[in-house]
């Protein structure tokens, strides 16, 4: 079985939660790791069985998260940071 792994990195510049996550986690650059395993198919193709962000600082860990998910926290994340900052 030839098992595809992929790595990303992605950035966030506000602190977010993903799901799985008990606290808003800091800002930074994350490698996002993707496990796809083949279809057994008479074509090439491939399932995804794990996306895993790794997170380091203090400590590191490893959060199971959907690419839905991850999407929509950078999504946000680049909306937080386009909007203005409000002045008081």
């Amino acid at each position: 079985m030839n098992i595809k792994t992929s790595v990303r990195r992605v950035a966030f510049q506000n602190t977010f939660m993903l799901p799985g996550m008990d606290k808003a986690h800091a800002p930074g650059e994350f490698d996002v790791q993707v496990v796809e395993e083949p279809l057994n198919v008479m074509w090439e193709g491939y399932h995804r069985t794990l996306t895993i962000m790794i997170t380091s600082g203090a400590f590191t860990e490893a959060i199971a998260v959907t690419e839905t998910a991850l999407d929509e926290a950078l999504a946000n994340d680049s909306q937080a940071a386009q909007r203005p900052a409000s002045s008081t």
